[in-house]
């Protein structure tokens, strides 16, 4: 059925979508219906430079389809999978792509279609060859189909189109593409006419008009030579003869356009090549307007400073006459808006503030607003109100009854505020200091902002990306409009994301975080017009701004001129403008009562702490009601804000030695529930300290000591893992599973190997699946949420994540084990199930009532108001006219109810397990744990967002139309669209067709594309290979040929630097020499090996700070590798440990500047037998200064043959010691890695540890080991 013309230029080619973005448009119909003028011809975009990057840009466009040509450009099948599948998911399906094959070959044709793409055959000249052409594109014999099968496309999902019932498997499928044959020659034109008689399933034809006239002996793209034009005419006539579609190109000038598109149905009007192309004429108008360098018309003017009391005028870059305070009262209401109508953080009870200060506050909006609303509460009367700024130029004119609750005052809040406002303040707030706060002031403008709170006072600051708000319409305008006030604010040193940095500050000032929430305009698709407004007027304000300084060299004329003239004509085109908005609420609460004061981590000799001198060594004795725990450190566990009483049997952070074995005697069920416990607070989405247990952890030592005595395995139990979210326009990149569920399994997998670790126990973790609770709710088929589920626990299984279980409704309700219901028993129990679920609900159980009362459901119904936000947006109008705010409350209260009874059925079904919980919390019933390692940003789960990777593996989440497309790559796994991967030239190996897979938690494996693919080591880029492991070590080579040959190993270690030669000579060969003398090089036995970094004892003379001289080690730069033999049977490991993730899982206590202060000494015996004083734990990377570890792990005499060492810290606490050491086998830092023959690695020994586990005497196991600097 066709799509009505009056939707096609919001729609495209949506309505002809097929069941999945992964499958071919019904792009035959839209043909026909073009033809038959139901809608309007199909307009068509040419991508000849191929590329998935301006596919991208392509895919925003709004063209009907976009050709890709495949003919003429050198990308492989990858490639071309890439930009089809880019095409169909960037313009959300309203773009449909066509693919112009190689030629005629059955593989290229399948590789095209089972992509996603339609196909167009070029140069088809025969019967013959069209007949084959057409039959590779079919299934079946009846339909003359050659094309083979299964369709494993025809999976339904990433669109709401739905299979035809009424049609087979294959009659579905042999609808969707369209065909296309082009004739390029006089022979196909004269046999087009038998052609089309005989071929059926043909659905245009397009006329090649440049090689027609090639194979013509003509030259150019077009002519009027009779010759050329009685062809054009034959070809005509025969497609109205058999009423068959034309299609060519358009290019040209209004009245070639017309011209050519008569009788076309389906033509190409733009292309990529044409806009590069168009870019000549720019350079001829500037060479013109520009011959020689055009003279000043006099003295350059010496610039005159504005001078407007309170205003720094060389960093703000905002006005502040009239209409600049009439567009911040806009704002203000703006804002309230897109925050929900929250003016406050609900989090903050607003009953209880009776001192108010707002900085930045400008006209006084927010401030009058707060009182206005307070007043309505019965509250205002009890609050006093006070306003900061820069300057006075705005402040409001107060009437009669504000004056005793109002005041206004001039303060710069770079600079400590008058004793008078000190800790007197229940609120702070302030918001959009983007445009005056230089970067290196953040964290002196948060400590005067934490100075004016009371204690448990609230820090809230609303702060836009000022990066993110750009022009989603990307009008040159607009583009232009942005790119100057970004440069600007850089010039200023003024932070474009200003957001990304507050959390840090927050913890500088010794502030708790409380909640860090992104409001988005893109959720609030109704206020566009007003985001246009207030966003496109304030870059406006800026320009206005700015042209007031007088410009002072020829750049600057011109910038100016160039202003000027974007100011003028801004009323116009702003109605083609679409600004975005992204603002961040990150609220802190400033502790009840401050905690006594720590010492330094490190204390040169002699200096004082506390009254006390400690003569180099730290004692960091931890107070308790006012007295020093005998002068030690007892590491005593924090539970409520109390110490209980420690010994140091019971310390924390434990030392973790050879995997599954222990240097000493088996620990006490005390001390190793204690571990455990730490293993779990590690993993909290609030952790600081090893220390700071809450309740929900510290109530389990009880059962962990007795579930260690008992040797009872330990279960873990945490509802995850629903469905991919509705939102797959602007939230996920599909229906299925990807990377980010990869990861989070790993990472939870780990967390279960650490607890067994602790415990000594068999520890599973079991997942059941909250899918079919709230799915009806939201939209989401019992199907897709059955689907969701088979595809995590094929992951988890492919991954090895054998800690792992599942278990979905029916079995939690049934108190089974598990559940391997088939999709047939699952549609038929899910409705009897969510039924079953309300009848545990507790009687009179009211969820608005319990989101007044307990903090923990307020936390999780804000979440879920904030997923519905997105979720709902597109959201069909009900029969209820109820508003869309108003079914959103409703839907998150109805999910509060549902989540209550789901977790009346898992405390049922498990008593005995360990609760574990996705959400935010206070920790008292459940634990919170962060499901993802992320590097930075807002928690998200996988199924809310996209995985988005940085080079350097850094992890974060982000809703996927929020990626930016010009940083960020789409990377596809198995067809799929998996995560957004940091765009990096380190990921393009000239002439290798490469896939590149993270590892978890750290590496990387580069493989061949394909199977068939053979590539030599000889032909590495080793450039490339080394700059990428010194941004995520190790990456590994892996299936790739001659990698076990001496001579070409040995000759690319000298391509990527100086060999560093052993004794005995170029390579070490590490393999099991059986050698039993105590003397011997532990390297070459089958013993596991302490954590070290290679080179410790290659030592040097250096001199100290006080000129007298000390060795110290002189390691290499990196380790390469080559796995000449393996063990198999799960021995011989490899760990290499990350100092950049080491850096990250630091507490608190012990942030990594503090740590370069360190210094350590090792004693050796043995093969390595030296004396290595006065070393430093943290050195800085060669290459970009980062932090790097530099630790060998004790390793005690009475369990090696070989080289023993003992260490002790020189300035510091000794329980650094055990602390590095579990911090370096922690599963979130340390890689587990199994060699494979052949494998090929590079390793940074700057950032990277490593050690080995033990295996079999006289294995086979053998590596080839080079030093390069």
């Amino acid at each position: 059925m066709a799509v009505q013309s009056k939707n096609l230029n919001e729609e495209g080619m949506a309505a002809y979508r097929g069941p999945s973005l992964q499958q071919p448009h019904r792009a035959r119909q839209a043909l026909k219906d073009a033809y038959a003028g139901l809608i309007p011809p199909l307009l068509g975009f040419y991508c000849g430079i191929t590329s998935p990057s301006v596919a991208q840009y392509a895919a925003t466009l709004g063209y009907d389809f976009v050709w890709i040509d495949w003919e003429h450009s050198s990308c492989g099948v990858e490639t071309m999978t890439s930009i089809v599948q880019t095409v169909s998911f960037f313009s959300e399906g309203k773009s449909m792509p066509f693919v112009r094959l190689p030629g005629h070959n059955h593989k290229d044709v399948a590789y095209a279609l089972d992509a996603g793409a339609s196909v167009v055959f070029p140069q088809v000249d025969t019967v013959e060859q069209a007949q084959a052409c057409v039959s590779a594109t079919k299934y079946g014999l009846k339909n003359r189909g050659s094309r083979s099968a299964p369709p494993f496309r025809l999976i339904s999902g990433f669109t709401d189109q739905k299979v035809d019932q009424n049609q087979t498997l294959h009659e579905n499928l042999n609808r969707q593409a369209a065909v296309l044959i082009q004739i390029e020659s006089e022979k196909g034109i004269d046999n087009l006419d038998d052609i089309l008689t005989q071929v059926p399933d043909i659905d245009a034809v397009w006329i090649g008009a440049m090689d027609l006239r090639v194979s013509m002996g003509f030259e150019n793209m077009w002519g009027d030579e009779p010759k050329f034009l009685a062809a054009i005419a034959k070809y005509n006539s025969i497609l109205a003869k058999h009423d068959m579609p034309g299609a060519g190109l358009a290019i040209g000038p209004p009245e070639v356009m017309t011209e050519r598109s008569k009788g076309r149905a389906f033509m190409i009007v733009g292309s990529d090549v044409q806009a590069i192309m168009g870019q000549k004429k720019v350079l001829l108008d500037a060479r013109s307007l520009m011959p020689k360098i055009n003279p000043y018309d006099q003295r350059p003017p010496t610039p005159q400073t504005i001078k407007t009391e309170g205003i720094d005028n060389d960093l703000y870059l905002l006005p502040r006459d009239e209409e600049e305070t009439k567009r911040l009262d806009e704002q203000h209401r703006y804002i309230v808006e897109l925050c929900d109508g929250f003016i406050v953080s609900p989090i903050i009870q607003t009953d209880r503030l009776r001192m108010v200060a707002d900085v930045g506050t400008g006209s006084g909006a927010w401030l009058i607003d707060l009182e206005s609303r307070l007043r309505a509460q019965g509250e205002s009367n009890k609050t006093t109100f006070h306003g900061f700024d820069i300057s006075d130029l705005q402040f409001p004119t107060l009437s009669g009854d504000q004056h005793s609750r109002f005041n206004f005052s001039v303060h710069d809040v770079r600079k400590p505020f008058p004793e008078e406002h000190i800790g007197k303040y229940d609120l702070v707030h302030l918001r959009l200091l983007v445009w005056a706060l230089p970067a290196d002031d953040v964290d002196a403008v948060v400590a005067n902002l934490t100075a004016l709170l009371k204690p448990g006072g609230y820090l809230a600051w609303d702060e836009a990306a000022y990066v993110d708000s750009v022009d989603a319409a990307g009008t040159p305008e607009g583009v232009r409009i942005h790119d100057i006030v970004v440069d600007f604010m850089k010039k200023r040193n003024l932070l474009v994301d200003l957001p990304s940095v507050l959390r840090k500050s927050y913890e500088k000032a010794g502030l708790d975080m409380q909640h860090s929430i992104r409001y988005s305009s893109l959720q609030h698709p109704k206020l566009q017009a007003t985001t246009n407004k207030i966003i496109g007027d304030g870059a406006m304000s800026v320009l206005r701004n700015l042209i007031q300084e007088v410009p002072t060299t020829p750049e600057q004329v011109k910038l100016n001129e160039e202003m000027k003239s974007l100011i003028a004509s801004y009323p116009t085109t702003q109605q083609l403008m679409k600004w975005q908005c992204c603002l961040q609420s990150v609220v802190a609460r400033c502790p009840q009562k401050l905690p006594p004061r720590e010492p330094s981590v490190t204390i040169a000799n002699g200096v004082t702490t506390n009254g006390a001198t400690t003569n180099g060594t730290i004692t960091n004795g931890i107070k308790a009601n006012g007295a020093t725990v005998n002068g030690s450190h007892t590491n005593g566990v924090k539970a409520n804000g109390t110490h209980e009483n420690g010994a140091n049997t019971d310390r924390l952070a434990v030392k973790k030695l050879e995997r599954g074995k222990s240097f000493s005697n088996p620990s006490s069920p005390e001390s190793m529930a204690l571990k455990a416990m730490v293993t779990l607070n590690r993993y909290r989405m609030s952790y600081k300290n090893d220390w700071d247990l809450p309740k929900a952890i510290s109530s389990l030592r009880p059962f962990l000591e007795k579930a260690i005595r008992d040797k009872e395995p330990i279960r873990l139990v945490l509802p995850a893992f629903p469905f991919k979210s509705s939102n797959r326009t602007a939230k996920v990149l599909g229906a299925d599973p990807d990377d980010a569920e990869r990861i989070s399994l790993l990472h939870l997998d780990g967390l279960c190997k650490a607890l067994e670790e602790a415990t000594k126990l068999k520890v599973d973790l079991l997942i059941t699946s909250d899918g079919v609770m709230y799915n009806d709710l939201l939209g989401i088929s019992d199907e897709e949420v059955w689907r969701y589920g088979e595809g995590i626990r094929r992951i988890a299984k492919e991954e090895g994540c054998s800690h792992i279980s599942f278990n979905r409704l029916g079995a939690v309700i049934s108190h089974e084990v598990d559940s391997t219901a088939s999709l047939d028993e699952y549609l038929r129990d899910a409705p009897g199930y969510r039924r079953q679920l309300e009848d545990l609900l507790p009687n009179g159980f009211d969820p608005a009532q319990e989101i007044k009362t307990n903090h923990d459901v307020k936390l999780t119904y804000l979440g879920y108001k904030r997923f519905l936000d997105l979720e709902m947006q597109n959201a069909a109008p009900d029969d209820s006219n109820l508003s869309l705010r108003d079914r959103k409350a409703i839907t998150a209260k109805n999910m509060i109810k549902r989540g209550k009874a789901y977790a009346e059925a898992i405390r049922n079904a498990y008593p005995n397990a360990i609760r574990l919980s996705i959400h935010e919390s206070d920790d008292v019933n459940k634990i919170s744990i962060a499901i993802l390692p992320l590097a930075s940003g807002n928690p998200m789960t996988p199924w809310h967002g996209a995985l988005v990777r940085a080079v350097n593996g850094d992890l974060t989440m982000s809703h996927a139309l929020n990626v930016s497309a010009l940083k960020y790559d789409l990377v596809y796994e198995h067809g799929k669209p998996s995560y957004f991967r940091e765009r990096s030239p380190l990921f393009s190996w000239a002439g290798m067709d490469l896939s590149f897979t993270y590892m978890y938690p750290t590496g990387i494996i580069v493989r061949p594309a394909h199977e068939n693919l053979k590539y030599s080591l000889q032909d590495i880029d080793m450039a490339k290979f080394r700059a990428l492991s010194e941004q995520c070590s190790p990456v590994v080579l892996r299936g790739f040929q001659d990698t076990k040959k001496k001579p070409i190993f040995v000759s690319k270690a000298k391509e990527m630097g100086t060999i560093l030669p052993w004794k005995e000579g170029d390579i070490m060969v590490v393999k099991d020499q059986m050698n039993d003398a105590s003397d011997s090089n532990v390297t070459t036995t089958n013993e596991a090996m302490p954590m070290h970094y290679d080179g410790m004892f290659k030592l040097v003379k250096v001199k100290d700070e006080q000129g007298h001289e000390t060795v110290t080690s002189d390691p290499p730069l990196l380790q390469y590798f080559v796995c000449q033999a393996t063990t198999g049977n799960n021995q011989g490991f490899t760990l290499f440990a990350s100092s950049h993730l080491f850096s990250r899982y630091l507490p608190d206590k012990y942030p990594i500047d503090d740590l370069r202060k360190v210094r350590w000494t090792c004693h050796s015996g043995g093969y390595f037998d030296h004396h290595v004083p006065s070393l430093p734990l943290v050195v800085s990377h060669p290459v970009d200064a980062r932090p790097c570890i530099r630790w060998h792990e004790p390793w005690p005499k009475t369990e090696t043959k070989y080289g023993d060492a003992s260490i002790t810290i020189d300035n510091g606490d000794q329980a650094l010691v055990a602390l590095v050491d579990s911090l370096l086998y922690d599963e979130r830092v340390c890689l587990r890695f199994a060699w494979e023959e052949g494998d090929v690695m590079v390793n940074d020994n700057m950032e990277m540890l490593h050690t080995r586990t033990a295996f079999e005497r006289g294995a086979a196991r053998e590596l080839w080991r080079i030093h390069v600097s």
